[in-house]
């Protein structure tokens, strides 16, 4: 069900709900979808762990990925130039992995992610402080969400960011190859399905 979840969560249904089929019978059995997911996994073993934390909040995917990303991002790392303490490598990781898996913006701490707040006069009144219930990423809140795990200055966090942006790009690039990779598997398996009739 879980592996259902997910590729639901991509618009690539297992069920059909077609009302002419008779109700929902699989298009996709659970074995076939986890098939799916076996025959992808090599595409991009990083995208399919950002996809698990992305869509199921699954806790062992996430430490995999805190683990390879934490690997690309001392490899970023390898020419800097200075000193930086190993807090650095966890806030960096931890930052980038919060964008790439809420990329429409962080849930607003103000309203919960309603996009509304009530007055003192018990009014609704849209949230000033979000876009729909979610704060987009930008550099300031990148900062505030570094800054809780290593609290640094502004100026020392903008040479920080430079890696971020790199990581966030190497997350995104790795979890549109293994979403591109899984829509075309299972293109082929509802072929080979639909040639067996």
């Amino acid at each position: 069900m879980r592996i259902e979840t997910l590729l639901s969560k991509f618009a690539i249904k297992g069920i059909n709900y077609d009302p002419q089929s008779g109700g929902g019978k699989a298009l996709l059995s659970a074995e076939e979808q986890l098939a799916v997911v076996g025959l992808c996994w090599h595409e991009s073993p990083v995208g399919w762990l950002l996809l698990f934390v992305e869509g199921l909040r699954d806790v062992h995917a996430l430490k995999q990925l805190q683990i390879a990303t934490r690997g690309e991002t001392l490899r970023l790392m390898d020419d800097w130039r200075g000193v930086y303490p190993e807090k650095a490598l966890t806030a960096l990781c931890a930052t980038a992995i919060a964008e790439a898996t809420q990329q429409s913006g962080q849930v607003c701490p103000e309203c919960d992610g309603a996009g509304k707040v009530l007055s003192k006069c018990n009014h609704q009144r849209k949230c000033q402080c979000c876009k729909n219930g979610r704060i987009e990423w930008t550099q300031e809140t990148r900062f505030a969400y570094f800054a809780q795990v290593l609290p640094v200055t502004y100026s020392r966090f903008k040479r920080y960011n430079v890696i971020l942006n790199l990581v966030v790009l190497w997350l995104i690039d790795n979890r549109t190859v293994a979403v591109f990779a899984m829509e075309e598997q299972v293109k082929r398996e509802q072929n080979k399905v639909v040639g067996c009739y």
